[in-house]
């Protein structure tokens, strides 16, 4: 199986704490890849500053570590993705890293390729109790060669202008507005423009997706979704509540002369990418009947989303909803036993393109790869399985027949 490849200077001394800056330069060196070592923490540093650690970070930035701790961010190096090193080619299970563990420190824990002289030098000065997550962890967004960055503060004015003879912790950061920017997250969150196409489009589109949207259009970014009130959990799809308050089910019933005309509808109403976004996630959409027996008898079942093969060069259809948009499902029933009710059931599986994905897998290769790559493989697939959920469940009753 081949998988999608995902994909500043000196240390400053005394860097001013909230100094206002955005240039177009920014970005580009930012996330270009490979991201170089951090390198020695400044001397005058104590143990706490000098560790890149997120425990370290946690002990000032505490609810921030929590909503990360919990994220899928968190979890980008998990067994989903150590298994596949037995199934991929080098380069491409090493081209995974520049988004799933970007610092070459943390990609040190994944590769002997990136334990060089300087990279481990580099680790055991800001990591000294060694990396337990070489995932998306705190440095990766924040830190670049010793300089802490981060959007403006909403609560602190104070700057080094304003006390010049104060030293702030970590010398503290560059004020960049570049964090509040959906371009921020274009890096890991866009496939690359050489990259596959199938129908003339990428597999991940989700920066070019809500580019187009009216949500660009009027300001909202990626963040404010995302991450509300800089909250750094990052909710998406795997989120019930989260998906909820993002689309709007509903639907008529209408009989005439004992046949039933079902009309229904899912708006798209706060999601600034089409839904779902990339070739992952599916919505099922399932309509009953019940009868007076309370026997289910299944009248239409359909598929939002985009359909790929597991070797993610056909698409065999996508039915996804633009921002905005809405999706109409029309059909007409025409009972041979007395129904009582009209179900409509909405089911996510936010994991559905990876099931299918770990089965083959696990089929095909169950026999070639080692014991501990098949039980991560086995416990990943249990995982994804496990992660669908009921998003929507509306009831119709049948009217009940009045005496002639």
């Amino acid at each position: 199986m081949r998988f999608l490849n995902f994909q500043l200077t000196n240390i400053l001394f005394l860097v001013s704490m909230f100094v206002s800056c955005s240039d177009s330069n920014f970005m580009e060196s930012h996330w270009i890849h490979p991201i170089q070592p951090q390198g020695i923490p400044p001397s005058h540093f104590s143990s706490l500053e000098k560790s890149l650690d997120p425990n370290a970070c946690a002990t000032c930035h505490t609810e921030q570590f929590q909503n990360w701790k919990k994220s899928f961010h968190a979890k980008s190096i998990g067994k989903g993705f150590l298994w596949q090193k037995e199934v991929l080619t080098p380069e491409e299970y090493k081209s995974c890293f520049n988004c799933h563990s970007p610092l070459p420190e943390t990609k040190s824990e994944l590769s002997t390729e990136y334990q060089t002289p300087e990279i481990l030098n580099s680790k055991s000065h800001n990591f000294p109790n060694g990396i337990t997550n070489p995932s998306i962890i705190c440095a990766s967004c924040h830190i670049r060669k010793q300089i802490r960055f981060g959007p403006p503060s909403k609560t602190n004015t104070e700057t080094n202008k304003d006390n010049p003879n104060k030293i702030f912790p970590h010398n503290g950061y560059i004020v960049k507005e570049d964090f509040e920017s959906s371009k921020f997250c274009r890096s890991c969150h866009e496939s690359k423009e050489e990259g596959v196409r199938l129908n003339g489009k990428k597999l991940m589109e989700v920066y070019s997706e809500w580019e187009k949207s009216p949500f660009a259009k009027q300001g909202v970014e990626c963040q404010n979704c995302h991450m509300p009130n800089r909250e750094h959990s990052w909710k998406g799809i795997h989120d019930k509540t989260f998906v909820q308050n993002s689309i709007s089910p509903s639907w008529q019933i209408k009989e005439q002369g004992g046949l039933y005309s079902i009309k229904a509808e899912i708006k798209s109403i706060r999601v600034g990418h089409m839904f779902p976004t990339y070739v992952v996630p599916k919505i099922y959409l399932r309509f009953y009947a019940i009868t007076i027996e309370n026997n289910r008898i299944l009248l239409d079942e359909s598929i939002v989303g985009r359909y790929v093969n597991t070797n993610l060069n056909e698409e065999y259809y996508d039915t996804r909803i633009k921002p905005n948009g809405i999706l109409l499902v029309q059909f007409n029933y025409k009972p041979k036993d007395e129904i009582q009710e009209f179900l409509w059931e909405i089911e996510v599986d936010p994991d559905e393109q990876y099931v299918r994905s770990f089965e083959e897998q696990l089929s095909t290769k169950s026999n070639i790869i080692s014991k501990q790559t098949k039980k991560m493989l086995e416990e990943s697939l249990s995982e994804k399985k496990n992660s669908r959920y009921l998003l929507f469940t509306l009831n119709w009753r049948v009217p009940a027949s009045l005496p002639q």
